[in-house]
């Protein structure tokens, strides 16, 4: 009868896994579990006029009463969604001029790094843009703090102007005192 000799690997990897799996238990201090409860998200829509407004803003503080009430120290998810309100415009996969800024604390996100744009086709054939960012705000000077969404036309383009609609939503830590 032959024996087979067990792989180090098949004796480790179990260890590893029942350890991980241990870790609520042994007291695993992740940053992540206190930033999941005691969320909110707020929704906002409106529309950005070539005859009409030609700055939208969304920020917590201004849904909240004036106050700002976000934790700095936890990830906020700012969501844009926009699409050209002229429906035959916006059958076509051109993105709408903007110029999207999301901000946080006392300054803002570099639109480069953290913003995703992603065509998507609706159940009506048109298209819309979804603008992302998931950041915290730990270097504002206090807490609690503001999360927002600034949108202006880009004006590198205004000679292409059309009215577009915006939809927005900030799921963000509302600030408990220690």
């Amino acid at each position: 009868m032959k024996t087979r000799k067990f792989h180090p690997f098949f004796i480790f990897l179990p260890i590893v896994f029942f350890l991980t799996g241990c870790e609520g238990f042994l007291g695993g201090n992740d940053p992540a579990d206190k930033c999941a409860s005691n969320r909110k998200v707020v929704y906002q829509s409106g529309e950005l006029l070539v005859e009409g407004s030609s700055m939208w803003l969304m920020n917590i503080a201004n849904l909240n009463g004036a106050i700002p009430n976000a934790d700095k120290d936890c990830h906020a998810q700012l969501t844009l969604e926009f699409w050209f309100k002229d429906k035959v415009r916006a059958k076509t996969t051109e993105k709408p001029p903007l110029s999207i800024v999301f901000t946080g604390g006392d300054g803002f996100f570099d639109p480069a790094s953290v913003s995703t744009y992603v065509t998507q086709r609706m159940t009506d054939s048109t298209y819309y843009w979804t603008a992302f960012c998931d950041q915290a705000a730990k270097n504002a000077s206090g807490n609690p703090t503001n999360f927002g969404i600034s949108v202006t036309w880009d004006y590198n383009q205004l000679l292409s102007l059309e009215d577009v609609v915006l939809s927005g939503i900030i799921d963000y830590k509302i600030y408990k005192e220690p």
